[in-house]
């Protein structure tokens, strides 16, 4: 009974000190936090200023969101980047369609067919993205990405050109099709022909999906259904779907 009773007295001390230790090991470290005397590594905490040419973490669509809801925000990210770009004169909403905070990329990772404007938020995610696209290529394919090729950004239309229903994410420039890739070493690779596939190049593109499901609220592809059959379509609507 005597050594039952020593053991409980242990334990009773521990849970008598463990919070108010706890407590103290807590408050220590986010005062060392406060005074900067630890330092965490750009993008990795929930709080400070998004750095888009370090690496994404694990909060990335999360902070991707943030700088979408903040133009003067958004707009201090890219230019912290090495993304050369020229802000898009504002066309007020109007019936659902219009730019606001958009810009139009002039550098960036990886080329494209065409030149767009798209809205702060999603080319903040397209400046990621574009680095992750590189790491797969180089994995999958053995080259780089010479060019992206896309559909279009801005178009003032309904949800897949119907007469009647909710603006598309395309209304306000908020969403990209993506169609295609030339690889530096001269190959294509086409959604609508390699999607699918048991080939370097399909593989190359499901993980191009999955990747981009990091950065973007909604990412549809040929699983989605027949009108996305030549297209990835990614955009930052008010929503959650990957497919």
């Amino acid at each position: 009974m005597e050594r039952g009773s020593a053991r409980g007295r242990v334990r009773r001390g521990f849970r008598r000190w463990f919070r108010p230790l706890l407590l103290v090991v807590a408050t220590a470290f986010f005062v060392a936090l406060y005074q900067s005397w630890i330092r965490i590594p750009a993008n990795i905490a929930p709080w400070g200023d998004v750095e888009l040419d370090r690496p994404p973490g694990w909060l990335a669509r999360m902070q991707i969101n943030s700088l979408a809801s903040d133009s003067a925000a958004c707009i201090a990210a890219l230019d912290r980047s090495q993304l050369r770009y020229r802000r898009t004169p504002v066309r007020p909403i109007r019936n659902g369609c219009g730019l606001e905070a958009a810009v139009r990329p002039l550098q960036s990772h990886i080329r494209y067919n065409r030149p767009f404007d798209i809205s702060c938020g999603m080319m903040a995610a397209l400046y990621w993205y574009e680095a992750e696209l590189q790491r797969l290529a180089q994995q999958h394919l053995g080259t780089s990405i010479a060019r992206i090729d896309q559909l279009g950004t801005y178009a003032c239309r309904n949800v897949n050109s119907a007469d009647t229903g909710r603006r598309s994410q395309h209304a306000t420039a908020n969403a990209i099709d993506i169609a295609g890739f030339r690889l530096a070493d001269g190959r294509t690779i086409s959604i609508l022909k390699d999607w699918g596939r048991e080939t370097p190049q399909g593989h190359f593109l499901a993980d191009a999906r999955d990747e981009a499901c990091r950065f973007f609220n909604v990412v549809l592809s040929p699983n989605y259904n027949q009108l996305h059959a030549n297209h990835f379509h990614l955009d930052l609507g008010g929503f959650r779907m990957c497919r």
